[in-house]
């Protein structure tokens, strides 16, 4: 008896000694390297910085303050015990972005939470799988496939404009604009991307979107408890996560069910493919063959799917609503935009191809939008070798970030950062930052396969609205800027819509 506790004391000394203590170590280390890092207000001795990104807050001023009060390049947030460190300059930004570094998706990591929602798709996946998939879905976003979509833009648009106009014909004195936009970009995303045909927008009530909404706000809330970030078993003991699942069971469903038909379709008629006037991403994931000539799994479609549904659907929800927010507070600025998409498009209702290279004020006012309301905040890289930043050296094995948007609000970065000035885009003052200033769609190898999708979505719909109607904030709407996976508005946001003459 005694010789086995004198063993398990050695083995508790030695596990002490050789893992505890160093583990301890370099956490102190840690946190003294951390220590003159901006960060979004008091650090809580529990909690972190957990408090700073709840419902009651503005998240975007949670990132003005981080932003402000930055006397470096970085930034940590800490979330109870656990430190977000992020670049918050273009400098900084710059090294990680350009990196090869993989997406952390170990345990507490957020790309690991992700997982469960899109499976490894583009976003999530790593190493030789990521470069693989993406190479194989690059030409579903070439300018050729590309060019017809516009014109599903504006028939998604026709839809829109039509709700608008009957809503404010009720009377009302304004409306909320989210859940219409939302449908609508459901709607693009759907047709453009799966060739479905489902009347979304007439369906006020359809669950899609509910669903990535509530997948949105379970996520975020995952994050800000740690027990649950670390186990999923823990997690799926409580209420949330029986939600969550609930709800990302509806989402791959919806996907299984649509790829299930195509398949099906083609099985009946191979020539489909040939006699289309277009190829849709669902087509180019299902035909798509490597050097070896194997193409992608049941799995592999279904998470691509999932990912392409999830950020071309909220992505562009989020941009298009703050845009129409910023419409309505800066009415000078809509002027400008409303003036140049009657001299770029005069008579004819639709936005064309053509167009859109044209709308330059336009693409100025959009930037500026993603710039304040950047859709997604942030990105992190897990190091595979020492990485130096600022003067101090990472180790290998370290989760490292790039936030967006307190980057794009950082003084260093542009004056009067808080300003809404589309002028920033102009040329000439755009030539004099960074290329690394402003990038709401990452930078470096993994940049956002879809920005050229969404930009043009994004100038086809808010040109058609702007051009039929003037823009008018409701100013006793309260209008608090929440984090979900994108930045969204907790209580909706409400103008008046005017018919021009």
């Amino acid at each position: 008896m005694d010789t086995t506790l004198q063993i398990v004391s050695a083995i508790v000394i030695g596990y002490v000694l050789w893992v505890v203590i160093p583990a301890l170590w370099r956490y102190r280390a840690l946190c003294r390297m951390l220590k003159n890092y901006a960060s979004p207000g008091p650090l809580h001795p529990l909690w972190g910085h957990i408090k700073c990104f709840d419902d009651d807050y503005s998240v975007t001023s949670t990132y003005d303050k981080l932003a402000a009060t930055s006397q470096s390049k970085m930034a940590a947030v800490w979330l109870a015990f656990k430190p977000l460190i992020q670049a918050v300059h273009p400098d900084t930004a710059k090294i990680i972005l350009q990196s090869s570094d993989p997406k952390p998706t170990g345990r507490g990591h957020q790309y690991n939470v992700l997982q469960s929602f899109i499976g490894e798709g583009l976003s999530t996946s790593n190493g030789s799988k990521w470069l693989r998939n993406r190479k194989l879905l690059t030409p579903a976003f070439h300018f050729d496939i590309l060019r017809p979509y516009v014109k599903v833009y504006n028939e998604v648009a026709d839809i829109l404009l039509n709700k608008y106009a009957a809503k404010m014909a009720t009377g009302a004195n304004s409306i909320d604009i989210t859940k219409d936009i939302g449908l609508a970009t459901l709607d693009t995303i759907l047709r453009c991307a799966l060739s479905y045909e489902g009347n979304i927008q007439e369906q006020e009530d359809h669950p899609y979107p509910k669903t990535i909404h509530r997948i949105s706000e379970l996520i975020i809330k995952r994050f800000l408890i740690p027990w649950h970030l670390m186990s999923w078993n823990l997690y799926m003991l409580s209420a949330a996560g029986k939600d969550y699942k609930r709800c990302i069971d509806y989402v791959h469903g919806f996907a299984e069910k649509i790829i299930a038909k195509r398949r099906r379709e083609l099985a009946d008629d191979p020539s489909l493919l040939t006699n289309k006037k277009r190829m849709d991403f669902l087509d180019i994931l299902m035909t798509a063959k490597d050097k070896s000539g194997a193409g992608l799994t049941d799995e592999e479609i279904r998470d691509e799917v999932d990912t392409f549904m999830f950020a071309g659907h909220d992505t562009s929800y989020s941009a298009l609503i703050w845009a129409l927010y910023h419409m309505g507070k800066y009415p000078e600025e809509q002027e400008a935009v409303y003036r140049e998409v009657c001299d770029v498009t005069g008579d004819r209702q639709y936005v064309e191809w053509e167009d859109l290279a044209k709308l330059q004020k336009t693409t100025m006012f959009l930037k500026e939008n993603l710039r304040l309301y950047t859709p997604a905040a942030t990105t992190t890289r897990l190091l595979t070798k020492p990485m130096e930043l600022e003067g101090h050296t990472f180790p290998a094995g370290t989760a490292i970030g790039v936030n967006f948007a307190v980057l794009h609000r950082n003084p260093e970065v542009y004056d009067d950062p808080k300003e809404f000035r589309p002028e920033r885009f102009l040329p000439e003052n755009a030539a004099k930052r960074s290329p690394f200033a402003f990038i709401p769609f990452a930078a470096g190898p993994r940049n956002c396969i879809g920005q050229n999708f969404t930009m043009n979505e994004q100038k086809v719909i808010l040109s058609r609205i702007v051009k039929r109607f003037k823009v008018v904030l409701d100013e006793d709407h309260v209008v608090l800027d929440v984090p979900r996976l994108v930045i969204e508005p907790r209580y909706g946001i409400k103008v008046r819509l005017e018919e021009r003459q």
